[in-house]
């Protein structure tokens, strides 16, 4: 019986990856994309992505270390501080990257693809904030 509702998460969890990346899949390919304009697109994803791994990767260190410092705050309380700003500054790092992701990306396109891709990653922001940010429910 275990062994039946582990498959069966299993399965619900790896189709709701494919999901998502077939959803994104399929939005690209409605985009219509010449060529050029895919390899492009592609180039700027790629130069990106490094910056990407690298600054969440920091983060994930920094909060490790902030964490470890939250279990004795008192003679921590200035390297919390730093910390928590170091983060702030990271977070802020990473907006402003994928800002100018968008902007390159946007680019890249003509007029009717930059409005679909553009309301497509509105779209998007909006359902992961939600996500992460049930509202009022809880507290």
């Amino acid at each position: 019986m275990t062994f039946l509702v582990s498959f069966l998460l299993l399965c619900v969890f790896i189709t709701s990856s494919l999901w998502a990346q077939n959803s994104y899949s399929e939005f690209e390919r409605g985009l219509q994309l010449s060529e050029p304009q895919r390899t492009q697109v592609e180039d700027i994803r790629n130069r990106y992505t490094n910056e990407w791994q690298s600054l969440r990767r920091e983060t994930a260190r920094k909060r490790m270390e902030l964490k470890e410092l939250n279990r004795n705050p008192g003679p921590n309380s200035a390297r919390i501080g730093r910390l928590r700003g170091e983060l702030q500054e990271l977070d802020t790092a990473r907006h402003n990257s994928y800002q100018q992701y968008r902007s390159e990306v946007s680019r890249s396109l003509n007029d009717r693809q930059r409005e679909r891709y553009n309301s497509f990653c509105d779209q998007e922001r909006r359902k992961n904030m939600q996500r992460f940010n049930p509202g009022r429910h809880g507290r």
